[in-house]
């Protein structure tokens, strides 16, 4: 949900990885020594919708690379089982079609779940790891009964094409303050879930969750190998994903670097882009 008062200069692009084709963004330093940062949105969310108010903040010198990923956004939605093997696959080749070396990963929800995967399975080539609100280091019964509805016979109302109410409703409560909320991004949220093929893999992502939850402490063991820089941040307002999961993450990652944004739901980098912005520049700062 980026304001449309805020300019976005993405630098558009597409590439083909693992057989899916992903619509790539670009902003910051264009020179080939730049250090890179990789930007993946969660669930349901889009690049702009999602970094469109924080990239312009991060420090120029940066390098910054996001994707939209599969299933969501512009981005191919194949019909697959939407699960972290799947993910890293697809992160494993676009780091490669972009013509990525080591970086730093910032992901936001579904994609922290990724970016914590991908570090753990590639440590040496994470400079830092930036979580918001990341998925998989907590349950909560919500997030257990919309697995078990996806794996099941309850999957048909993933299919079902929702209300503009329902979208509305969704992302409204994603953030505290629901004036944050630009109405242009509230009518392409509505459009995009009207493609059956994205809610087919909004309900595949929950359905492979099921898998996810009862492997959760061999999950984490796998982010643990990554020992680098680690900073999460978590608005203290989250109606999705609580911040007390913010102990599960200290518990991966005991040396991580802790933010909680007080004004800030789920969606803390489109509510307080500037206070974000600016720990994550102290962050990334070589």
């Amino acid at each position: 949900m980026v304001n449309a008062a805020v300019p976005s200069a993405w630098r558009t692009g597409r590439v083909r990885a693992a057989g899916v084709t992903l619509a790539t963004y670009e902003a910051g330093s264009d020179a080939g020594d730049a250090p890179a940062v990789l930007l993946l949105h969660g669930l349901g969310h889009w690049t702009d919708g999602a970094w469109g108010r924080l990239v312009p903040l991060l420090d120029p010198r940066l390098r910054c690379v996001a994707i939209d990923l599969p299933g969501f956004g512009a981005s191919e939605k194949p019909d697959v089982r939407y699960d972290p093997v799947f993910f890293r696959r697809i992160l494993d080749a676009a780091v490669e079609a972009i013509g990525i070396g080591r970086c730093a990963l910032i992901g936001h929800s579904l994609g922290g779940l990724v970016a914590a995967d991908w570090a753990g399975a590639h440590p040496d080539r994470v400079t830092h790891l930036a979580l918001i609100a990341p998925a998989a280091f907590s349950r909560t019964p919500r997030h257990l009964i919309f697995a078990l509805l996806a794996s099941g016979p309850g999957r048909l109302l993933f299919n079902a094409r929702p209300s503009r109410q329902f979208v509305a409703g969704t992302l409204r409560n994603a953030v505290f303050d629901q004036g944050s909320i630009d109405p242009a991004q509230i009518e392409l949220a509505v459009e995009l879930a009207r493609d059956r093929a994205l809610r087919r893999a909004f309900g595949s992502v929950y359905a492979a969750a099921v898998t996810t939850f009862a492997h959760r402490k061999a999950l984490h063991a796998d982010f643990a190998r990554y020992t680098g820089p680690v900073f999460c941040a978590w608005g203290t307002h989250d109606r999705y994903i609580n911040a007390s999961s913010l102990r599960d993450v200290i518990r991966v990652y005991p040396r991580a670097t802790t933010l909680l944004l007080d004004r800030s739901a789920h969606l803390p980098m489109i509510e307080q882009p500037h206070e974000l912005a600016a720990a994550l520049n102290v962050f990334l700062a070589p």
